[in-house]
């Protein structure tokens, strides 16, 4: 039995049409950091499995700008699984202690969420597993996204058919489904009391997690259905001394997604030398800190360089120190002239870090251009700056608090 310590939920603060959708500088993985960082703040995980079908990139690999967002050090162990809520379930029910499970999704419905697995919490227990085939989605090399939707074949064939298989009885009763509305399961389960979410999404099995702890659901089944492969776990919730996992929620209210445009153009090429050089410095969020010497003080230098002494010598031995997460705005404009590759108009910010004296110039990320004020506080988070011919550039953007928003 897996024993789920912490669970940590995001969603991006946008909508369309009253669904959740990622902003411009967002993508599965900045959403992926968000929701590892609300499960396990202190970094502290000793391996990260991803799981999502929305990858950035398919070659090339998303564990290094994983790994930066999160705090966590370069030889920690990640996993990329393509996949959806089957997947994740069955990531979370095999997964060693101090794996951090995170499922991003950033296409029907937009979120993430991460469960990190300790030696005492919420158990989760494998109860049946059915993986069977029928393509009524499918997206292939071409990136494009067919549909041979048959609501009725995905339902009889799909949906009851694979259940059936489980070999479930009225006995155990389904607390929670993820990928088909509860009625849609057929026959020999009880499903009276399910909670449901009905969109097939990888970040929702992880949701329901939630959901059930924080209502004190244990004893029934976690369903979590994708087209016609199902994977069915069952919940239990210890009393007494046992610890009762956390439960942090990423989760800014609702609003919409305010028009921009993006010039037409040609944007910054990528140099793939800097972009090595500049990838830890840039990514890893510390400051270089020097010994105190004459022409050379001990206050931290963001981002971490070189620096020359009364002498006239360069000194290059620093040890790096993390900036903290929050901070203040302390001057703030907002550029409306249209830039190639850039979402516009956007403002950028100069933030005051919390008990710091570094100041960092940023885009503000999570409201409207220029609605950010000077004096403003809020938390600093990983977003995509741009994609260079094909390359997503990742940074670091100052997302101003709201009364659920953004976690450090």
């Amino acid at each position: 039995m897996t024993q789920v310590a912490a669970i940590g939920t995001y969603l991006p603060p946008w909508t369309v049409r009253e669904r959740r959708v990622k902003g411009p500088d967002e993508d599965a993985l900045t959403m992926a950091v968000a929701a590892g960082r609300a499960a396990d703040p202190d970094a502290t995980a000793h391996q990260v499995v991803l799981v999502t079908r929305d990858f950035p990139l398919l070659e090339g690999g998303n564990g290094a700008v994983l790994l930066a967002g999160l705090s966590l050090p370069a030889d920690v162990a990640v996993s990329e699984v393509l996949g959806g809520a089957p997947a994740v379930l069955d990531q979370i029910l095999g997964a060693a202690e101090g794996t951090l499970v995170i499922a991003a999704d950033d296409a029907s419905v937009a979120g993430a969420a991460a469960v990190l697995i300790g030696t005492e919490g919420a158990g989760v227990a494998p109860v049946a597993r059915q993986t069977r085939s029928l393509p009524t989605t499918v997206r292939a090399e071409d990136g494009i996204r067919h549909h041979y939707g048959d609501p009725r074949l995905q339902r009889e064939v799909g949906v009851k058919s694979t259940v059936a298989r489980l070999g479930l009885d009225n006995s155990q009763a389904v607390a929670a489904v993820v990928g088909v509305k509860a009625r849609e399961l057929g026959c020999g389960v009880d499903v009276t009391t399910a909670t449901e979410d009905p969109i097939s999404s990888a970040s929702g099995v992880i949701r329901a997690l939630a959901d059930l702890i924080e209502k004190g659901r244990a004893g029934g089944l976690l369903l979590a259905v994708e087209q016609s492969s199902v994977t069915a776990a069952h919940l239990t919730l210890r009393g007494g001394s046992a610890k009762t996992p956390t439960v942090t929620r990423d989760e800014a209210p609702a609003r919409e997604l305010p028009k921009f445009r993006t010039a037409d153009g040609n944007g910054i090429p990528i140099s793939l030398p800097a972009y090595a050089r500049a990838f830890e410095p840039k990514l890893r969020w510390e400051a270089a800190v020097f010994d105190e010497r004459p022409g050379i003080d001990t206050a931290p230098q963001f981002p971490p360089r070189a620096r020359v002494d009364d002498d006239g010598e360069l000194i290059a031995g620093y040890r790096l120190e993390p900036l903290p997460r929050r901070g203040t705005v302390y001057t703030q404009t907002t550029i409306r002239i249209p830039v190639p590759d850039l979402p516009s108009p956007y403002s950028i910010a100069v933030v005051q870090l919390d008990g710091s004296p570094v100041r960092v110039l940023m885009k503000v990320t999570g409201v409207p251009a220029g609605e950010a004020t000077v004096g403003q506080t809020g938390v600093v988070v990983l977003r995509k700056i741009a994609d260079r011919a094909g390359v997503p550039d990742y940074g670091y953007a100052f997302y101003p608090a709201t009364p659920e928003g953004a976690q450090a």
